[in-house]
């Protein structure tokens, strides 16, 4: 369990998480915002995007450029605003990540 805020998330079983769609959720909602880190943004994807294709994807590199993206996101405009749309995605993709 994350402590988000004073609030306990529970993680789903990573073995039930969809790690290409939430990854692609997680794109979407970040493509939306206005940033002129865009560039940043896409190459940080297409890097996990390129690791999560690899038979056995590391998941320290996967969380490292996923970190990548959020870093660069969180300087956009509305992105406080994204949060909540973003909090879900982020619990599967943690669960996902697991210790990385």
């Amino acid at each position: 369990n994350i402590k988000n805020q004073n609030q306990q998330v529970s993680l789903p079983a990573p073995e039930s998480v969809n790690i290409q769609a939430e990854i692609n959720a997680l794109r979407e909602i970040i493509g939306q915002l206005e940033t002129s880190d865009r560039r940043k943004i896409e190459n940080a994807f297409e890097d996990a995007q390129e690791e999560l294709n690899k038979p056995q994807p590391d998941k320290d590199e996967e969380g490292e450029a996923l970190n990548r993206a959020l870093k660069y996101a969180k300087k956009a405009e509305g992105f406080a605003a994204a949060i909540e749309k973003l909090q879900p995605r982020l619990s599967k993709i943690t669960a996902w990540l697991g210790e990385n």
